[in-house]
């Protein structure tokens, strides 16, 4: 799952025939994917009827991935009472995306000597496009995806991914985009993009950090 695929309907079925991904996991991916576009905002109420209507499916996965959702920090569940999208200006929301910049270091300072020059140069670029503000969440959320795609261990990755999701919405949806951080990014930006280049993992690790607690504003 990548951060922001955004397809316009899951699709349960192949031209083989049933979708092998297991319902929860597509329950999943439809849910977030509502959320990331937009279409449900902080505060407002999901029904799990309507999900489950939408993919012609039971409950049952709707409810796996709800609290999946919630244990992400996507969605806040009353038992029995409701289940609304989460306030991503609080500072639980915005807390994640510190959090993304650490795993994000921790996953570079592991992978990156060990990747071909195509790679970092890649990773580099997609690093410089968070100094623009106009998309600066779907470049940082792209970049995280990037780094994610490199750890080798599907665990670690999918925690990587699920964090970022978080982080994405906080910097969408709350007010952590201000011009006020573009002068502090563009030499932090730049002395990463050369360490990815490079192949140099500690100032990677370093310097990620540094941008993601810019990008959090503390």
């Amino acid at each position: 799952m990548t951060i922001l695929k955004h397809p316009q309907a899951v699709t349960l079925t192949t031209r083989r025939g049933v979708d092998p991904t297991p319902l929860s996991e597509l329950a999943f991916q439809h849910i977030s994917d509502r959320i990331l576009q937009g279409k449900y905002g902080p505060g407002d109420v999901l029904h799990n009827r309507h999900f489950a209507d939408e993919l012609g499916v039971s409950l049952n996965p709707v409810r796996e991935a709800i609290l999946r959702l919630r244990d992400i920090g996507l969605v806040e569940v009353s038992p029995a009472r409701y289940t609304k999208v989460a306030d991503f200006s609080a500072a639980e929301s915005r807390a994640s995306i510190g959090y993304a910049g650490s795993l994000a270091g921790l996953a570079l300072k592991n992978s990156l000597p060990t990747q071909p020059s195509r790679t970092r140069k890649k990773l580099a670029a997609a690093a410089t496009k968070i100094i623009s503000a106009e998309n600066r969440p779907d470049a940082t959320a792209a970049f995280l995806s990037a780094v994610a795609a490199l750890v080798p261990h599907p665990p670690q990755g999918r925690h990587l991914t699920e964090v970022a999701l978080l982080a994405y919405c906080a910097l969408r949806f709350s007010a952590l985009t201000s011009s006020d951080a573009d002068s502090s990014l563009t030499p932090v930006v730049t002395t990463l993009s050369d360490a990815l280049q490079t192949g140099n993992r500690e100032i990677a690790e370093t310097t990620v950090c540094a941008l993601f607690t810019i990008l959090q504003g503390n």
